[in-house]
């Protein structure tokens, strides 16, 4: 390797380390997940609901792209209902011989 090579390498992995302490993905969508859902819902006529939509957009194709199955399986089943409940518990107190 060449000496600018080395140093774009560098450059590269010191780029890669800053933008993942960043975070600027999680931080886009804590902003618009607080901005959306902090007070009573909001509608398509308030400013709000369309400045957290590109977020959420991102979001949505970042899963599809990544976790395509995963992401079609939760779109599936988004309206199962819950799984049933299992038996209650048996109680006894200590010492009891049952």
């Amino acid at each position: 390797m060449t000496q600018p090579t080395i140093v774009v390498a560098l450059l590269a992995l010191a780029l890669g380390y800053l933008l993942g302490r960043l975070r600027l993905g999680h931080r886009a969508s804590d902003w618009a997940h607080w901005l959306t859902y902090r007070r009573t819902p909001i509608t398509r006529r308030e400013w709000r609901w369309w400045a957290a939509q590109p977020v959420f957009a991102v979001e949505i194709a970042y899963l599809i792209t990544t976790r395509p199955r995963r992401t079609w399986q939760a779109w599936i089943t988004r309206n199962d209902p819950p799984p049933p409940r299992g038996p209650a518990p048996q109680l006894r107190r200590i010492g009891d011989p049952r």
